[in-house]
């Protein structure tokens, strides 16, 4: 398999799951946290977005992220836009003064985003991955493939909290659950 369907196929099932993860959910849901040194379902998914326009825009095409070229911050309760506002590095005080954003708001971000990243994604051949370097925010550089390998580790690791506290918060719901969008029960009964 060659890894831009690799990385094409992680960042669909990720995208799917995480859809999955916040399906129906309340804005108390969505709000809630374990405890106050803890992120909620919202941050995680406002984080994700955030992450990705950073590092496609900023990180790899240098070009001003979504984010700070459209109305994202202000429709999400972030006004200023300001390009560093991902929540890396947020305190539990920074995590605690997080208001929630309007849900479908913030779907409709995190989709923009990742059409976008999507189609970067197809613009590439095999060997961009290898031969294009971007610059670490831990300092340096690193290779295309290792950037994406990143954010494969980060989307999974905060989809797994997201799927988490949905259950810590809803309790087993789908024994059978393996991953990407189940179809509907609408879907199952036809």
């Amino acid at each position: 398999m060659e890894l831009k369907v690799f990385i094409q196929g992680c960042f669909e099932q990720q995208y799917n799951c995480m859809l999955r993860s916040v399906e129906g959910l309340t804005n108390e849901e969505m709000a809630w946290t374990p405890n106050d040194q803890c992120s909620s379902i919202a941050f995680l998914l406002w984080h994700y977005g955030r992450t990705l326009d950073r590092w496609i825009h900023t990180r790899i095409k240098g070009d001003a992220q979504l984010w700070e070229n459209t109305d994202w911050a202000e429709r999400l309760g972030r006004a200023p836009a300001r390009g560093d506002d991902t929540g890396y590095g947020f305190t539990a005080k920074d995590l605690q003064s997080f208001s929630m954003p309007d849900t479908r708001a913030l779907l409709a971000y995190v989709a923009a985003i990742r059409k976008e990243s999507i189609e970067y994604i197809q613009s590439l051949s095999e060997s961009d991955f290898e031969r294009l370097e971007v610059t670490n925010p831990r300092g340096g550089t690193i290779k295309l493939a290792v950037m994406f390998q990143q954010l494969i580790w980060e989307f999974n690791q905060h989809g797994g909290q997201i799927s988490y506290m949905r259950g810590e918060q809803r309790g087993l719901e789908d024994t059978i659950y393996s991953g990407g969008l189940l179809e509907s029960k609408a879907d199952q009964a036809q």
